[in-house]
């Protein structure tokens, strides 16, 4: 547990890129018309704590922290009941979150009307973190590669580093385009693992996908062995566990080792520090995820 996150809910609007070229400004407590996508926590109730926000995966490992200020009561005025509940936070520190269809006043103005609404609560803003670990490490100017040793699971907005040098956030089947060019993050993620793949952007704008040691290219197998040996000294035993877990949950037959997360940088290294934001082109995606409770 924290001692003090100095984080707080703001209350201010937001701009979405959607289809056709547009951009909206999306305001607290609006329908949110893009892609439901973040870091996910939950704010429970807690006998030694009280009301905290809580990171979990699969209710086996688990890190609590304070809540944002406000926050509690904005799910709370939006229908979640006792303001508990599960939220979202983008890589613009967009803070997303469900609500019950019936609970909410404008499904009038929302991409579904049934189900469960996403809805646009706010941004977040201050020092959002953990006691054991860091999902907010310093950035290394040199461009140096480390082991991510933040949060392993649930965390960061899940996007793929396409066949065709494209990223595209994705969600079960659909793979939505990002309204801006990102050939800087895909190199550097393609330049660890060539076939591309899954790589996760968090509310710190860090970036961080999964390696598979024994198919790093020649040139950065030092580089990916040095950074290895270097968590190995230096992790504290929360983040040995939480790499450890990671490596586990990713073993199969042909990746006995399993994968190891790799931080890959930040947001403000790559194409003029543009975050990525998807464009819903497939609106039958809100009725899907519409059906997916997130409490």
């Amino acid at each position: 547990m924290t001692t003090d996150t100095h984080a707080s809910l703001q209350r201010t609007s937001t701009q979405v890129p959607v289809s056709g070229g547009k951009q909206l400004t999306v305001e607290p407590g609006s329908p949110w018309p893009s892609a439901y996508r973040g870091s996910k926590y939950s704010i429970i109730s807690t006998q030694n704590h009280g009301d905290v926000v809580q990171w979990s995966h699969m209710g086996d490992i688990r890190a609590v922290t304070h809540m944002p200020d406000g926050l509690q009561k904005a799910l709370r005025d939006l229908g979640k009941r006792d303001g508990h509940g599960s939220f979202k936070v983008t890589a613009s520190s967009e803070i997303l979150t469900k609500v019950p269809a019936e609970s909410y006043d404008q499904t009038m103005e929302s991409p579904v009307n049934r189900g469960h609404v996403p809805v646009y609560v706010g941004t977040l803003d201050g020092d959002f973190d953990f006691s054991e670990f860091t999902n907010n490490p310093v950035k290394a100017s040199n461009g140096e590669i480390s082991v991510w040793a933040g949060l392993p699971f649930d965390h960061g907005e899940t996007w793929i580093a396409c066949n065709d040098d494209v990223l595209r956030w994705n969600w079960q089947d659909y793979y939505f385009e990002s309204a801006f060019d990102h050939p800087e993050i895909v190199a550097a993620y393609k330049d660890l693992r060539p076939v591309g793949g899954r790589l996760y952007i968090n509310e710190h704008g860090h970036i961080w996908g999964n390696v598979d040691r024994d198919e790093v290219p020649t040139h950065r197998q030092d580089d990916i062995a040095q950074a290895f040996n270097d968590w190995q000294r230096s992790a504290s035993p929360a983040e040995q566990r939480l790499v450890n877990r990671r490596l586990q949950r990713t073993e199969s037959k042909s990746v006995e080792n399993g994968l190891l997360p790799v931080n890959i940088g930040h947001l403000s290294q790559f194409d003029d520090g543009l975050v990525p934001k998807p464009i819903v082109e497939d609106k039958t995606y809100f009725n899907d995820t519409s059906m997916e409770p997130n409490d």
